[in-house]
């Protein structure tokens, strides 16, 4: 019996080790963002994207190193993303605690296969020892062929609910009922950060669809 001890013990050893490690490496990470306080809205993130002459989408520039999304991250589908593209680096933006959770606010660029970019803002959350718990889409910026931008307008209270309204705005003429320059609110959808760090949907209004 006393063999087996030692191996045991030594292998609880070990898991501590990392599991401490790990942790540790969360925290040293944590420098590369910006703690903010809540309330946090759609309008503290203008700095990190512009737009050029011909409305092109162009990620601000940044002096911070790109971080590598981790296995379970790269493979997580976030709440309220419209188009799921995969792209295997992301810039650290923000950071803020509720209730021993820990929220990242992270940006990154893709593009569709039109060759389109996409800036999204995501706000992932992690428990005390770093693990990746969830995450959420909190804007997904881009112009579909030209013709329509499509956006989130967000806000992140100090009650831990989460506003985001999904909007669209015509580019071009598009028949009598669409005119250039008209804005939709296409849904208002409510979510609350929980102690465990899941987003749990409180409500979803659709309030304009174009196609029904």
């Amino acid at each position: 019996m006393k063999q087996l001890i030692y191996p045991i013990i030594f292998c609880l050893a070990v898991l501590g080790n990392i599991n401490n490690a790990i942790a540790d490496t969360f925290k040293n990470e944590l420098k590369h963002y910006k703690k903010i306080d809540l309330p946090y809205t759609s309008n503290d993130i203008t700095k990190y994207y512009w737009e050029d002459e011909a409305g092109g989408l162009h990620i601000s520039p940044n002096s911070k190193m790109p971080f590598r999304f981790s296995a379970k991250e790269f493979s997580y589908k976030p709440s309220l993303v419209r188009i799921p593209l995969k792209y295997s680096f992301y810039f650290p933006a923000v950071y803020f605690n509720y209730k021993n959770i820990t929220y990242k606010g992270i940006i990154f660029m893709t593009h569709i296969d039109n060759d389109e970019p996409i800036f999204y803002f995501q706000l992932n959350s992690y428990d005390k020892k770093g693990n990746f718990i969830d995450a959420i889409m909190l804007d997904e910026r881009y112009s579909a062929e030209g013709e329509v931008l499509r956006w989130s307008d967000f806000k992140i209270l100090t009650d831990g609910q989460i506003i985001v309204n999904q909007m669209e705005q015509m580019l071009i003429d598009d028949d009598m009922e669409f005119k250039n320059g008209d804005i939709h609110f296409l849904t208002k959808n409510i979510y609350q950060m929980s102690s465990t760090g899941i987003f749990k949907k409180v409500k979803e209004t659709i309030i304009y669809d174009r196609y029904n």
